[in-house]
């Protein structure tokens, strides 16, 4: 690892959370997972049975990392080997993540989020005492003949 000083003359986070670290210093080796389920509805609603991860393969399935094979030479020359920086403010750190201050030799982050949108059924609208279905601007029938 390389070494260098990091001098911080001012570091403010917000927020940190889930599964976040912030570290002043060195490490060797990090590693954080972070899983979420995240349930929309348009109403208030909690069954306390929203989900098990093990419902969704997303929070089971391996992760592929492709090898790196490619061969990287090097060659660092630190003449002032110190960083220095007067402020640092972070509005928020979640999910897995790290703010570090200092070097890290290994660092694994792993974070998988399902999202799920529990919406109304499609409302209907009145024309002229007709009940028409709304339809997403991308689905209504449009002739270009039509057109003037």
């Amino acid at each position: 690892m390389l070494q260098r000083t990091s001098v911080v003359n001012k570091a403010k986070a917000t927020i940190l959370s889930f599964s976040s670290i912030f570290e002043i210093g060195d490490a060797s080796y990090f590693q954080a997972m972070s899983r979420a389920l995240a349930v929309q509805r348009q109403k208030k609603v909690f069954y306390g049975i929203e989900g098990s991860f093990n419902d969704y393969l997303i929070y089971s399935e391996p992760i592929l990392l492709p090898p790196i094979e490619e061969e990287i030479t090097c060659h660092f020359e630190n003449l002032k080997p110190i960083i220095k920086v007067n402020n640092v403010n972070i509005t928020g750190v979640s999910a897995a993540s790290l703010l570090q201050i200092g070097n890290c030799r290994h660092l694994y982050a792993e974070v998988r989020i399902k999202h799920i949108r529990q919406l109304d059924a499609p409302k209907a609208t009145s024309t002229e005492n007709n009940m028409i279905q709304l339809e997403a601007p991308n689905e209504i029938p449009f002739d270009v003949s039509n057109v003037t």
